[in-house]
C-alpha cells in the first residue's frame, strides 16, 4: 500500500507540473517564457527530490532485507554489515552498541520541499510583471474601445496562467513531501526493527552485553577465589609451620655451629698460649743463660783483678802485721 501510495504521489507531482507547462506552450500568453522557464527549473528540483528520496528508500530496503534475514545471531558483526548500504554502516553499528543514534534521513528533499513553493510564487510574480508590461503597452496602443478589448484579452489570459507556477510549485512540494514523509515512515519501521533486533539477536554484540559479560567473568572469578581460599589458608597454615619447624632447625644447628665454633676457638686459644707460653719460657731461659754467661765474662777480669789486688794489698798486710 505504502509503495502504491509512494508512485501515486510521483506521479501527480509530475503530472501537475506537465499540465502547467503545457499550458504555457498556448501561443498568445505573454507570460509563457518565463514562467515556462521557472516550471522547467521546479521538475528539475522535483526529479533531484524524487531520485533523493528513491536512493533513500533503496537504502531502507536493503537494510530491512538484512534485518529479516537475521533468523540466527551471525559468526562475526562485520560479516552482516556487508549486506546493509554503506550509508547506514555507521549508524547501525552504533544502534548495535547500544547507542540511541538516528538513522540519517533525506539531506535535499526537506529543502527542495520549501524551494518548491518559492520558486512557484516567484514564477507568479514574473508573470505578473510581464502581464503587466503588456497590458500598459496594449493599452497605450489602443484607440477605441474594441481595440482595447482585443488588446488585454491577451494579458488577461497571460495573467491566469502566471498563476500556474504557483499551482504546479504547491503541487509538487505537496507530493515531494507526502513521498519524504512515506520514506521517513519506512525508514522508522526500519529502525523499530533494527532495535527489536538489537535487542534479541544482535544483542552478543552490544557493549551492555559485552559489560554484562565482563560483570559475570568478574563474579565467576571471585567466587572461585572464595572457593580456593580455604585451601589457600590451609596451604599457608602449612607452610608457616614447615616454615617454624625450620626456623628452629635452623636455631638448633646455629646454636650447636656456635658452641662449636667456641670449642674450638677456646681450644686453639689453649694452644696458642701455651706454645707462646713455651716460645717464652724458652726464650727466657736462653735470654737469661746468655745473660749470665755475658755477665760472667764481663765479670771476670774485674774479678779476677780485683782479688789479685785483695791478695797484694793483703800481702802488704800480712807483712807490716808480721
Amino acid at each position: 500500500m505504502t509503495k502504491h501510495l509512494y508512485r501515486a504521489a510521483a506521479l501527480a507531482g509530475l503530472l501537475a507540473i506537465g499540465w502547467v507547462a503545457a499550458g504555457y506552450l498556448r501561443p498568445h500568453a505573454l507570460a509563457n517564457a518565463p514562467a515556462l522557464g521557472m516550471t522547467l527549473l521546479m521538475a528539475a528540483f522535483y526529479v533531484m527530490g524524487a531520485l533523493e528520496l528513491q536512493r533513500f528508500q533503496h537504502d531502507t530496503a536493503h537494510l530491512s532485507q538484512a534485518l529479516r534475514s537475521l533468523d540466527a545471531p551471525p559468526t562475526r558483526l562485520g560479516d552482516w554489515l556487508e549486506q546493509v548500504p554503506a550509508a547506514l554502516r555507521h549508524t547501525v553499528r552504533l544502534r548495535v552498541d547500544g547507542e540511541r543514534a538516528g538513522l540519517p534521513g533525506p539531506a535535499l528533499t526537506p529543502y527542495l520541499v520549501g524551494l518548491l513553493v518559492l520558486l512557484g510564487m516567484l514564477g507568479t510574480f514574473l508573470g505578473m510583471v510581464v502581464t503587466l508590461n503588456g497590458t500598459g503597452l496594449a493599452l497605450e496602443r489602443a484607440t477605441d474601445m474594441q481595440t482595447m478589448r482585443d488588446s488585454l484579452s491577451a494579458p488577461v489570459r497571460g495573467l491566469g496562467l502566471a498563476f500556474g507556477t504557483s499551482v504546479a510549485g504547491v503541487a509538487a512540494s505537496a507530493m515531494l513531501g507526502l513521498m519524504s514523509a512515506l520514506c521517513r515512515r519506512e525508514r522508522m519501521h526500519a529502525g523499530q526493527l533494527l532495535d527489536t533486533h538489537a535487542a534479541t539477536t544482535l544483542h552478543g554484540f552490544s557493549r551492555d552485553f559485552r559489560q554484562q559479560q565482563q560483570r559475570d567473568q568478574a563474579l565467576l572469578q571471585r567466587q572461585q577465589q572464595a572457593q580456593h581460599l580455604p585451601a589457600l589458608v590451609a596451604q599457608l597454615q602449612a607452610l608457616a609451620m614447615q616454615l617454624d619447624l625450620q626456623a628452629r632447625q635452623s636455631q638448633a644447628q646455629l646454636l650447636a655451629s656456635q658452641q662449636r665454633f667456641h670449642g674450638s676457638t677456646e681450644q686453639a686459644y689453649r694452644e696458642l698460649a701455651a706454645s707462646v707460653d713455651r716460645t717464652l719460657q724458652r726464650s727466657l731461659s736462653h735470654s737469661l743463660a746468655e745473660g749470665a754467661r755475658l755477665a760472667a765474662a764481663t765479670l771476670q777480669p774485674a774479678v779476677a783483678a780485683t782479688l789479685a789486688g785483695i791478695t797484694r794489698e793483703t800481702a802488704v798486710l800480712h807483712g807490716h802485721l808480721t
